[in-house]
C-alpha cells in the first residue's frame, strides 16, 4: 500500500522522508522496498494496538467512491461476541472521555 501511494503521489515530500527513514532503520524494509511489488488491499484483516485498549483484530473491506479520484470508504469490523469486537464498540466511549477530558483542562 505504501509504494501504491508513493506512486499516486510521487512528489510527495512527507511521504518520500518516511521511506527514507523505514529504509534507514530496517534492513527488512529495504529488501520489501527493493522487490517493488505493489499490492492494494481492499480487504482483509488486521489488527491495531491502541494504547489504552489493547490489540483489537478487525477485517476491513475498501470501497473506491465512483467519480471522487483517490478517494475510497474503508469499513472495519469483528466478529460479534469476541473480545476485539468489545474493544470495537469501546472505542467511540473511549474517544468521547479523551475529549471530554481535553476540553476541562
Amino acid at each position: 500500500m505504501l509504494r501504491l501511494n508513493a506512486g499516486r503521489d510521487p512528489l510527495n515530500e512527507a511521504l518520500t522522508a518516511l521511506i527514507g527513514e523505514l529504509a534507514t532503520r530496517s534492513p527488512q524494509f529495504r529488501q520489501d522496498w527493493a522487490r517493488q511489488e505493489v499490492h492494494e488491499h481492499r480487504c482483509g484483516e488486521m489488527t491495531f494496538n491502541h494504547p489504552h485498549l489493547g490489540p483489537i483484530r478487525v477485517s476491513f473491506d475498501g470501497f473506491a467512491m465512483p467519480g471522487e479520484k483517490g478517494l475510497s470508504i474503508i469499513t472495519y469490523s469483528a466478529e460479534e461476541g469476541t473480545v476485539d469486537a468489545d474493544r470495537l464498540h469501546l472505542l467511540p466511549l473511549w474517544a468521547e472521555s479523551e475529549h471530554a477530558e481535553a476540553w476541562t483542562c
